[in-house]
């Protein structure tokens, strides 16, 4: 599972990795320790493997999917053999909102007695059943499912909107709209023989058996999977889609999207799948092992989600040509891609082992980019993962496995994916290319078709290459953190040696440990004359003495970079001016680039070199980094691979680098948007010159341009108050291309200007029907107009149950931090509504959506307060006289901004 949240329709901010701002900073120590929260308290119990009553054979579900009433029903019958002698009962897991009329046991169909708790459904057979009995277990039910089961809708706001209906299991959410057996630990073949509405389709796991047109205007489809999966790998979609195919030999490669999206968009986006099959059967030793590969791009869908033979996307990664240049999704691609090898074909027995799903497609993600795009891009992303970890990292320490936690979706963090994938890539650098690929296809040819666990892979990568691991494993998956290693160098002219001394200055605690570090150290003489020394560190202090006849121009540690650890190595502005030019390593050349922008100083051999560093580098994610270095504007943003919407937009930075000026103007005209994007960024951040407005307004009047490069332009042209900004301002405001990404950069400079139209916009753009990026930039700026604005306070409460669910989060928030009392009700209302159990997705460091719906109702009952059980009844009352007053209040305010509104075309 690939999961990111949308900030309403701005760009994507995918990918899976860096977490945080933080996240974004150099591997490099910090001054004062990061303060933690504990990941679960100290009184969580352990989680271990659920133990089975039953042995699942087979699920075959005969369900309409009824779009209208937005409803299931249906009957879904289960083929079992009792794993224990005498078998009576049995308890399913059943969501709360299915109603169950019927259950019926074995070849008669005896009807069974049964009752709903919770979510259990407890059946009574109807006499003993053993392990040599197979039987059939019926369940008819019905119910319009709050988790698990998405209809999405057209309405009057959005009528142009899709119709959809589609499913998420991970981790235990199938339940919510399919009694079943809802772990991991157990697989099924499946038969899902669906009805819905012509003209919807239905695509679901496995290979489509047949298409019925019924006489009544419904169709159904019979889809059947032969190969075992666990149950949250279940996935059923519909939608008027429109289909485009590869293949790759004999097996169909199927593109998915809604009505609204052409064949170019859908290839696009996942144009690569072919070739990414071919790399994946290739490395892993066994080809694709299912009938077909679908992708189905959904709306309103989060990320992607590797449902066995047919994955679920968002429909938001379906780029235009305008924001391709920016970016790719190949990365949400091969993710999900992996994991019909590394998450399917073998599934993690329990959630504690969810690395073995998620940090192997996290790092078979960039192993296929080192294929298809160099070692350079590959090295540049896991220096990425790395970040993310350490970003996440900061805010709580576990280990990889960890068997506390409160929810599964808990697990979904960047130590699961970030480091995941970063110690696989570090057991690669130990064990080398040979044995890590033999260990892998070992590992896949044991162990297919199967639950597994950590110790599996680690004995078969034992087994694949002769080698004791268990060291490896107990460090970097049974227990937490990493080495910070304080480094330090110098040359002995008296007994011609190079002496390095290494410091694990990590506080190490029953978590964290002191680590042992096969690795290396690289002396380089000359340009094209270096030496590799092989060292372990495994000591709190060491020191290395390498006989060398000359000082070496450069020393580096871990010159690959294959570890994870925080390094601080101190090197003189020469050093790192020999690393920048002559470094092997893309990312040691771009942190020698880092450091020397705060040596520079007057030195202009310094500043010459960062200026044209950029020119020397192949990869585009290198000298995209290398112009925001020296744009003194952060990191790229290419680096932030999976982040959460924190907001609006960061404006640029208030100076920049006026030595750089003229290698930003010509950066601004390279062939890579990137580029050309980070370029214009550092322009934005100098003080305003003609030749830098010429390349601003060329930027924005260039319709072909990259919408980060145009949206930025407009800012700066607004910033420095050109001739004809306000005109500019206004025509943006009208523009609707690109998602409207580039009106929203006008409506939030707008909401920018004090007055009154400020306010009125806000309110205008901040209605729900709106289109995502025009109201997110309303919303944001509603934590500061609306402080001392009771009519805009007034405008959250309907948003508190808004369709949206990043709307309905947002405006708990506020309703909390400008403690809007009369939002209360609304609050309680909503609070009896929103579901208790592992529902949405809440990894990442983010909060269960529970969580922050109680924390905004304490916020307004006062700190530490608990709230009471909600009375609907009470809080509906006070509901309707608020809708009351906002209606009246929606008039008032329709007459104030009928005037502000675009003029329609």
């Amino acid at each position: 599972m690939f999961r990111f949240n949308q900030p309403l329709g701005a760009g994507l901010l995918l990918g899976l990795a860096a977490l945080t701002a933080s996240a974004q900073t150099p591997p490099a120590l910090t001054a004062t320790p990061p303060v933690r929260r504990p990941f679960a308290s100290p009184d969580t119990p352990r989680q271990t493997e659920r133990i089975r009553e039953a042995d699942i054979k087979h699920i075959k579900a005969e369900l309409v999917l009824d779009g209208q009433k937005q409803e299931v029903r249906g009957t879904v019958t289960h083929t079992l053999t009792p794993l224990h002698p005498y078998l009576t009962s049995l308890d399913l897991d059943c969501g709360p909102k299915l109603k169950v009329s019927r259950v019926t046991v074995g070849p008669h169909a005896a009807t069974c007695k049964f009752a709903t708790k919770g979510e259990k459904l407890s059946i009574t057979f109807d006499k003993p059943y053993g392990p040599d009995d197979t039987v059939d277990l019926a369940i008819t039910y019905s119910g319009s499912p709050e988790s698990g089961l998405r209809f999405v809708a057209p309405d009057p706001a959005n009528p142009e909107k899709p119709l959809a209906i589609w499913t998420q299991g991970e981790a235990e959410d199938n339940h919510h709209w399919l009694p079943c057996y809802d772990y991991p630990n157990d697989r099924v073949t499946t038969e899902m023989i669906i009805t819905v509405a012509r003209p919807l389709s239905v695509v679901s796991n496995g290979a489509l058996v047949n298409t019925k047109e019924n006489s009544d205007g419904t169709r159904t489809f019979h889809w059947k999977m032969d190969q075992p999966l666990s149950t949250y790998l279940i996935t059923l979609t519909a939608s008027e889609f429109v289909s485009f195919h590869d293949r790759v030999g004999n097996l169909p490669v199927d593109y998915y999207v809604t009505r609204n999206f052409d064949e170019a968009t859908a290839r696009r986006f996942m144009g690569k799948t072919p070739a990414m099959i071919r790399f994946f059967n290739d490395k892993t030793g066994q080809s694709y092992p299912y009938s077909k590969y679908a992708q189905i791009c959904l709306p309103e869908f989060g990320g992607g989600m590797e449902n066995t033979s047919a994955t679920s996307m968002t429909d938001a990664a379906l780029l235009d040509e305008i924001e391709a240049l920016e970016s790719d999704e190949d990365a949400l691609v091969a993710h999900e891609l992996a994991h019909q090898w590394f998450g399917d074909l073998m599934t993690c027995k329990d959630w504690s082992h969810i690395w073995l799903n998620e940090g192997f497609a996290s790092y078979f993600d960039p192993l296929f980019t080192e294929h298809d795009k160099g070692v350079d891009e590959f090295r540049y992303r896991m220096d990425g993962e790395l970040k993310g970890y350490l970003g996440n990292d900061r805010m709580y320490r576990r280990p990889i496995v960890e068997t506390r936690y409160n929810s599964p979706m808990q697990m979904f963090d960047g130590t699961t994916y970030s480091k995941g994938g970063c110690v696989l890539h570090m057991l690669r650098g130990l064990l080398g290319d040979e044995g890590w690929w033999k260990g892998i296809r070992t590992y896949v040819a044991k162990h297919k078709f199967q639950v597994v666990e950590t110790d599996d892979f680690r004995k078969a990568m034992e087994e694949a290459t002769g080698k004791d691991l268990k060291w490896f494993f107990d460090q970097w998956l049974y227990k937490a953190g990493h080495p910070e290693l304080k480094v330090r160098w110098h040359y002995e002219d008296a007994d011609k040696t190079v002496r390095v001394k290494v410091e694990q200055t990590q506080k190490t605690d029953v978590q964290t440990p002191l680590f042992r570090l096969p690795t290396t150290l690289e002396l380089t003489e000359a340009v094209g004359k270096s030496r590799v020394v092989p060292i372990v560190i495994d000591g709190t202090n060491q020191e290395f003495v390498i006989p060398a006849e000359i000082k070496p121009r450069m020393v580096q540690i871990d010159p690959n970079c294959w570890l994870v650890k925080e390094l601080d190595f101190e090197k003189t502005a020469e050093e790192n001016l020999f690393q920048l030019q002559h470094a092997s390593c893309v990312v040691c050349r771009v942190n020698a680039a880092r450091a020397l922008v705060k040596q520079s100083g007057t030195s202009s051999p310094v500043k010459n070199a960062l200026a044209t560093a950029w020119k020397n580098e192949k990869g585009v994610s290198a000298r995209t980094e290398l112009v925001t270095l020296i744009s003194g504007v952060g990191e790229s943003t290419g680096r932030c691979r999976r982040a959460t919407f924190a907001g609006p937009a960061r404006p640029v930075a208030e100076s920049g680098h006026e030595a750089f000026r003229h290698a930003l103007q010509e950066a601004a005209r390279d062939s890579e948007a990137r580029v050309r994007v980070a370029a214009i960024r550092g322009l934005a951040a100098l003080e305003h010159d003609a030749q830098s407005e010429a390349i601003l307004q060329a930027a924005w009047s260039n319709p072909k341009e990259a919408y980060t490069a145009r949206t930025t332009a407009l800012r700066t042209l607004v910033r420095w108050k050109v001739k004809g900004a306000d005109e500019l301002l206004s025509s943006a405001l009208k523009t609707p291309i690109g998602k409207h990404r580039l009106a929203a950069t006008a409506l939030e400079l707008h909401l920018e200007q004090p007055g009154p139209k400020a306010r009125d916009l806000t309110a205008l753009y901040a209605s729900y029907g709106q289109p995502q990026a025009l109201r997110s930039a309303a919303l944001n700026a509603l934590d500061r107009l609306a402080k001392d604005d009771p009519a805009l306070q007034d405008l959250i409460i309907p948003m508190i149950d808004d369709p949206d669910r990043t709307v309905r989060s947002r405006a708990w928030r506020l309703a909390g931090s400008l403690k809007v009392k009369k939002a209360l009700p609304a609050l309680e209302a909503r609070l009896s509504k929103e579901g208790i159990g592992s529902t949405g997705f809440v990894g990442f460091g983010a909060s269960p959506s529970r969580q922050v719906l109680e924390s905004a109702i304490n916020e307004l009952k006062g700190a530490g307060a608990k709230s009471p059980a909600a009375d609907p009844s009470k809080a509906l009352t006070d509901l309707e006289k608020q809708a009351e007053n906002l209606e009246n209040l929606a008039k008032e305010l329709r007459k104030d901004i009928e005037a502000l509104k675009p003029s329609a075309k």
